[in-house]
């Protein structure tokens, strides 16, 4: 499991860290049933306890566990929080095996005081471009009848599709819902005329001590998956309307410089941009599978797209096997 993480699920990770953020998601999506059940302002970052070492990067702060109402201390559910910026081949399958590490892990932790398996609801916030088709395990099995339905493990997940979803219908906070906002509009031609709109909402928490960092993180990840020209307006437009923005904007400047980022590497779409990261993915999906075929990284080397690779790249930990990866790999350069 590589440390390295694409923007999408970077800022996803940064945004669903912050508690409020957390509390919002779960208090505005979770079915009344479940909700009326829990105390979700006790929520708690479960971090490292119970993850297995390979899902650790990735998932040592979206799994959360918040208490029942008028039940023991002990008594948990768990949300497992995934992000998904591309169709969702196999997810229900991909979910139901990170569950189940999970459980192993805890029992492994917990099997001298005899506790049962708590109980785990995976969260799905998808922003594909299309949509998201909602399958179910059951739904990728081949079996002859429904008699045999019986034997295919199957389980809901709470799902928010922020390509559809208009997040005004519902209460979120405004730094969640700045994020939703920009994957609501990511596709559209008009998408920076809705990007006023969001720094409006990260506005909100001027003066707040969250305020900075939030900028931060939202221009960084801004500058990594739009396009050169359209990041100077951008800044222009973050200038404009975030409080304090010409100081911000040459902050931010001057740290991306401090970190050796010069523009064409913040704006992420110089050739050299591209074959450093076409060569991070090989080695990454070296590292991992030990041996890759030429085809394979004459395919990797042939997609030009930084938002490509990056996603690509998010599955050289997010899949099992080599050829789950390849169908992806061949998904994006096939069509």
């Amino acid at each position: 499991m590589t440390g390295i993480q694409g923007p999408h699920d970077k800022i996803f990770k940064r945004v669903m860290t912050d508690r409020e953020n957390a509390v919002s998601l779960l208090g505005n999506i979770l079915p009344e049933s479940i909700r009326k059940h829990l105390v979700l302002e006790n929520i708690f970052y479960e971090k490292d306890s119970f993850i297995p070492p390979h899902l650790r990067d990735y998932y040592s702060d979206l799994l959360t566990s918040v208490p029942v109402k008028g039940g023991k201390v002990s008594a948990r559910i768990y949300f497992l929080f995934e992000h998904k910026s591309f169709g969702g081949h196999n997810t229900p399958i991909q979910m139901l095996r990170y569950m189940l590490e999970i459980w192993e892990r805890y029992d492994r932790v917990m099997r001298e005081r005899g506790d049962k398996l708590p109980m785990i609801i995976p969260v799905i916030i998808a922003h594909a471009r299309d949509g998201w088709e909602y399958k179910k395990v059951p739904d990728y099995i081949d079996y002859p009848s429904g008699d045999f339905k019986v034997y295919i493990p199957d389980f809901d997940f709470v799902l928010y599709d922020a390509a559809r979803e208009n997040p005004d219908d519902y209460e979120f906070v405004e730094t969640l819902k700045a994020l939703l906002v920009i994957w609501r509009h990511f596709y559209s031609p008009d998408f920076l005329d809705h990007l006023v709109r969001v720094f409006r909402l990260i506005n909100s928490d001027f003066p707040g001590v969250k305020f900075r960092d939030f900028v931060i993180s939202f221009m960084e990840y801004l500058s990594a998956v739009r396009g050169e020209e359209e990041y100077i307006d951008i800044q222009e437009t973050a200038r404009r309307e975030l409080s304090g923005g010409d100081e911000l904007m040459g902050t931010i400047a001057d740290m991306f410089r401090k970190e050796g980022l010069e523009q064409g590497v913040i704006l992420g779409r110089q050739e050299g941009e591209q074959k450093g990261r076409q060569e991070m993915l090989i080695k990454s999906l070296t590292l991992k599978y030990d041996v890759i075929k030429p085809h394979i990284i004459d395919k990797i080397k042939s997609i030009q797209s930084l938002e490509i690779l990056d996603q690509l790249f998010d599955l050289t930990y997010k899949c099992s096997t080599l050829d789950e990866f390849t169908k992806y790999l061949n998904e994006y350069t096939d069509n």
